[in-house]
């Protein structure tokens, strides 16, 4: 090989690296701002968190274990079917929310009611309170030991009423609890929804 040959193989390769390392600048994937995640109220952890496992019940009136958060995306809503105010607020802008998402990232995601009343949501009950928001939402509920214990994994607080009273009202969290294919906890929404920003960023937090 001449010495002409060899500097133009040199030149060649150096040119291809130079290419190569432009290209993946462009093209990785753009750090996540935690600032700009916070703006729109998400607020990510470090590192993902485990969660107990628990046996509840479905709206279905199967079995529901946290294995249900599993294999898709979740978002977590602790509150009620009697609830006057934010849990059909929130029930409602989630619903929304998922409208305009993508249908990739849509039919990544599972929504899922964890009643805190026990008392009154039946499955019966809470199967025709999700269907009115979205069919294809879920629904849990069961002892009350299991749910304190699922609640205070996922950092959600609520004050067990008095059920004496017939229109008892039940103080709880109003955060929506993000669980990715894992089955861990790795973060929440804060309410009230931000739906103009979270169509944006949820795509991004999904993606592998």
């Amino acid at each position: 090989m001449s010495g002409v040959q060899k500097t133009v193989l040199i030149c060649a390769a150096s040119v291809a690296l130079v290419l190569g390392a432009i290209i993946h600048k462009v093209t990785r994937p753009v750090p996540i701002d935690r600032n700009a995640l916070q703006n729109a109220g998400i607020f990510l952890f470090d590192s993902p968190r485990s969660i107990p496992s628990v046996k509840l019940q479905a709206a279905s009136g199967q079995p529901w274990t946290t294995d249900a958060l599993k294999g898709q995306w979740d978002m977590l809503f602790f509150g009620y079917t009697f609830c006057p105010d934010i849990c059909p607020t929130t029930l409602a802008e989630l619903r929304q929310l998922s409208e305009q998402l993508p249908a990739e990232t849509r039919n990544q995601l599972q929504v899922t009611l964890v009643s805190v009343d026990p008392n009154r949501d039946t499955p019966e009950q809470l199967t025709t309170y999700l269907d009115y928001f979205n069919a294809d939402y879920a629904g849990a509920t069961g002892e009350s030991a299991e749910l304190a214990k699922l609640a205070k994994a996922l950092s959600i607080a609520y004050i067990e009423p008095d059920t004496s009273n017939e229109n008892y009202l039940v103080d709880h969290s109003g955060q929506v609890v993000l669980v990715n294919p894992a089955g861990e906890y790795v973060g929440f929404i804060r309410p009230p929804l931000k739906n103009d920003q979270l169509v944006n960023w949820l795509p991004r937090i999904m993606t592998p």
